[in-house]
């Protein structure tokens, strides 16, 4: 009976605990909760149902809510606790195995003011006093907690900024939660945020001493959707394309102070476009981040790469010089400089690959009209490595880009196409920095100026060996220029305003003048390997074009503090057959101080400067060589060059309507300079002070050349005689006695000076200007008067022959004064005796006898024939060519010399 009485006791205390346990305390704590809840907070809490297991401890709250009038802040559908009392008892510890939070749902909404929701959640309360500081915290283990398909809603219902984020399916896993030092709880995470966006982490952390690791993947994060957070401070927008993905590891310690790692750390931002007024400012497709390490306070940052690919930067500079981009952002909240830690440990920056792929830039400068286009760029750095203020990188590439720049201004534009770079080993230790090697290669470099100059480079290899900055010295050890093709284009329609030229001019020299670099040079020989040069002007009737290939030789070393001048030593082909060398030095200090150059170019052919000789002489050139040795030497700004020009075998064809053209007698200059063998040999000294703004070398030589040759044409005689060391005077005229056609002696002289300088100068010819005078006819006359008498004297058989013959001869003539009256003329007296003068009387007869021959042209052109046969038979005998002796038309003229004269004239002997 006592048995069963104690089992029906038994059953009974059950059922009865049972029953508080299941209803009555449910019933009970309630209300109770939900008025302890809403004692401490300003809104209103809802509960539908509280059910508690008594024997297995386990609680679950059912639809949970704090509302705000018609709105729900906090609710969840079921809250699951499972309370381990026996553990607790016998641990001495608080213990729960698992505790369930299911569709739980946070609102936090901020208002137009700034104020958040739930900070208005709980009500104030006075603080309390004589608190008990000596409270511990109470050991606690949670073994499992479980928040399983949460949301949380952020709103900010802002005029101005309006914005909204939402965590969907939250899901989140704790094991091991508790208070315990060394004891590691484990976690993981998943959410989803927004739409699109999902985050996972897995990890776990202890709370004492607290440290935390994890692995956190972040996929498909749309920017676009946190940028309204704050819109009214943007001023651009982003595509809705534009993503990134982030995944890392990480680890945190706060033993005594912080400890953090990340690890394994990627991250891709993608298709990233941000435009402002609908126009893209910037863009790229990929930035990724491979490989990510750091470690603090050790500071050390490990990146296995980083790449860029397809970025694209459009940067635009107002007049008023303020870049665009400082319009994205309306307003900048200025923070205070932060205070570096004094004896902090320097940052180790490790990245070993950067990468920038197809690149693109536009740059336009409104306040200087300069715009920059730059395509296809590609640019690598391997080993990037920094610690404190060193740097290293073993290799820094640049591949192909196409780079134009231009100046509307200026007319200036600049094209570069598929430049090389490649730098190795470059290291900064402090003040110094090292640089193994250069290798430069480009395919073409296009530089115009618009009715100025185009220039164009092609396949430039340049190679810098060993580059150190110290002290702020540069020094270079070598460079290697390998086959470039430069070529320099002037085109048609040059127009310049010369004003404005002399204005820069001056300016930029004030500019040069006024600016002081204190950085020095030491920078060893330059060798240029097979080098080519192109020179093309059209702005000439004729456009002119050469070519200098094959350009070896190199230049010494450069050093900005030694006084020792750098040699140059060069040497190439001139078009097809041409040679040219240039050697010199240059004092690099002050080029004015010492520079003495030596230029020489042989066997270029001339026919290749008709462009020239048609816009400055009006002809073109058929054929011709040239050589030149030019030599410039400048001592303390005083300028002494000797030019040495040789010109053979030039001809010139037809004439070129130019208005800068000088009227010159081209073929008479050159038959004049040009010996025998077809050599025209000019030297042209000049001299001057180049400090001198008008002193200027080009225009001197041309100066020296037009006033030689007008000097040559003008007095060719000087010119010639000057080969024979005779007078001008000597070889200027052929004199003959009157009526007479023999040679002179003194006039064979003449001749043959005149012989030898023909042979001289074969390009020449001789034109004789006949001539007779009065004098001439006078002989002629007396000539036949003496004819006359001697056939008269011939009939006289007795008395004075010689008297009667002219006498007789005499009165034949019509017109004639007595013979007693012309006696009476001869009759003086002479101490009081008359004396006959019969030689006067005699002579006077025979003076009009002569006048009253009369001398026919005929007469007077086989005189003039006679001398001029005369002439040209003695040249003959020089072996002088007939066909350089021309014959000029006959004039009388009268001299006051005992001689008749033949000018001479200079002019050109036809080519046969």
């Amino acid at each position: 009976m006592k048995t069963n009485k104690t089992i029906k006791i038994l059953i009974s205390l059950v059922l009865l605990y049972s029953l508080i346990g299941f209803f009555i305390i449910p019933y009970f704590l309630k209300p109770q909760i939900i008025k302890i809840i809403n004692e401490n907070i300003t809104k209103e809490v809802f509960i539908e149902n509280l059910r508690l297991n008594p024997f297995t401890f386990e609680i679950n709250i059912d639809e949970f809510e704090i509302k705000d009038k018609e709105t729900s802040l906090i609710y969840f559908k079921n809250l699951y606790i499972d309370f381990s009392i026996f553990k607790t008892i016998d641990k001495n510890h608080i213990r729960f195995e698992k505790i369930n939070l299911t569709d739980a749902k946070i609102n936090i909404i901020e208002d137009d003011k700034g104020i958040i929701n739930l900070t208005k959640l709980a009500k104030e309360k006075k603080e309390e006093k004589n608190k008990n500081t000596n409270s511990s915290i109470i050991d606690f283990l949670i073994l499992t907690t479980n928040i399983n398909n949460a949301t949380i809603n952020y709103t900010r219902n802002s005029k101005i900024d309006p914005f909204s984020i939402s965590l969907n399916n939250l899901n989140y896993v704790f094991h091991d939660l508790g208070s315990f030092k060394n004891i590691v709880a484990s976690q993981t995470l998943s959410t989803k945020i927004n739409e699109n966006t999902t985050l996972n982490m897995k990890g776990g952390f202890k709370l004492e001493p607290f440290s935390m690791y994890a692995n956190v993947s972040l996929q498909n994060l749309k920017p676009t959707e946190f940028l309204s957070y704050k819109k009214s401070m943007l001023n651009f927008n982003l595509e809705d394309k534009a993503s990134i993905d982030l995944n890392f590891g990480y680890q945190i310690n706060f033993n005594n102070s912080l400890d953090l790692k990340v690890q394994n750390l990627n991250l891709a931002i993608k298709n990233i476009d941000l435009k402002q007024k609908n126009s893209t400012l910037a863009k790229f497709e990929n930035l990724l981040v491979k490989n990510l390490f750091l470690e603090y306070p050790k500071q050390i940052i490990d990146i296995e790469s980083i790449s860029l690919e397809k970025p694209f930067v459009k940067a635009i500079i107002s007049k008023n010089k303020e870049i665009n981009f400082t319009t994205l952002i309306n307003t900048i909240e200025k923070k205070e400089p932060t205070k570096q830690e004094e004896n902090s440990l320097p940052w180790f920056f490790d990245l070993k690959t950067f990468n920038i792929s197809k690149a693109q830039l536009e740059y336009s400068d409104k306040s200087n009209n300069n715009e920059v286009r730059l395509n296809n760029l590609s640019f690598n750095i391997d080993n990037f490595k920094v610690k404190k203020e060193d740097l290293k990188i073993s290799t820094i590439t640049l591949n192909e880009p196409s780079i134009k720049i231009s100046n509307k201004k200026e007319q200036l534009n600049l094209d570069i196409k598929n430049l090389s770079l490649v730098a190795t080993n470059l290291k900064k230790e402090k003040e110094k920095i090292f640089l193994d090697k250069i290798d430069l290669k480009k395919e073409a470099l296009f530089l115009t100026k618009q009715l100025q100059a185009e220039i164009i480079t092609k396949n430039i290899d340049l190679i810098i060996d060993k580059i150190v900055f110290e002290n702020n010295t540069l020094a270079i050890k070598n460079t290697k220029l390998k086959e470039p093709y430069i070529s320099i284009t002037l085109p048609k329609n040059t127009t310049t305003n010369k004003k404005e030229q002399k204005d820069k001019l001056t300016t930029n020299t004030q500019k040069e003048n006024n600016s002081k670099d204190n950085l020095n040079l030491d920078i060893g020989p330059l060798k240029i390997e097979n080098a080519s040069f192109n020179f093309e002007d059209k702005n000439l009737p004729i456009p002119f074009k050469t070519l200098v290939s094959n350009l070896n030789g190199n230049f010494s070393e450069f050093n900005s503090k030694s006084s020792k001048p750098t040699k140059l030593n060069l040497e190439g082909a001139v078009d097809t057959y041409g040679y040219t060398k240039i050697t010199g030095l240059v004092e690099h200090q002050n080029i004015k101080n010492l520079t003495d150059i030596n230029m020489i170019f042989k066997n270029i052919t001339i026919k290749n400067f008709t462009s020239y000789s048609g816009k400055f002489l009006g002809r073109e050139i058929d054929s011709g060589k040239l050589n030149l040795d030019l030599k410039y030497n400048i001592k303390s700004s005083n300028l002494d060059a000797k030019n040495s020009i040789i010109i053979s075998d030039i001809r010139f064809g037809k004439e070129i309507k130019s208005e800068d053209a000088v009227s010159l007698p081209l073929e008479l200059a050159i038959a004049l300079l040009e010996d025998s063998k077809g050599i025209i040999n000019l030297d042209i000294p000049i001299s001057g002070d180049v400090n001198d703004p008008n002193f200027s070398v080009g225009p001197i030589i041309w100066k020296a050349f037009t006033n030689l040759i007008l000097k040559a044409v003008s007095a060719p005689f000087n010119l010639l005689a000057s080969l024979l060391g005779i007078q001008a005077d000597e070889i200027k005229t052929i004199d003959f006695e009157y009526a007479s056609s023999k040679l002179l002696p003194s006039e064979k002289e003449a001749l043959d000076n005149l012989a030898l300088i023909m042979e001289k100068r074969p390009n020449i010819a001789i034109k004789i200007i006949p001539n007779y005078t009065s004098n001439d006819i006078k002989a002629l006359q007396n000539s036949k008067a003496t004819l006359l008498i001697e056939e008269q004297m011939k009939k006289v058989s007795k008395g004075d022959k010689y008297q009667i013959a002219i006498e007789n001869l005499y009165t034949s003539y019509k017109n004639k004064k007595e013979l007693k009256e012309i006696k009476k003329e001869f009759i003086i007296n002479e101490n009081k005796k008359e004396v006959f003068l019969k030689d006067k009387y005699l002579a006077n007869l025979k003076e009009n006898i002569a006048l009253k021959q009369i001398i026919t042209e005929d007469e007077i052109k086989l005189l003039t024939q006679n001398r001029i046969k005369t002439i040209l038979d003695y040249f003959k005998t020089k072996k002088v060519d007939s066909s350089k002796l021309i014959i000029s038309e006959e004039k009388q003229s009268e001299t006051n010399k005992n001689f008749t004269k033949f000018d001479l004239e200079i002019t050109v002997a036809k080519r046969k």
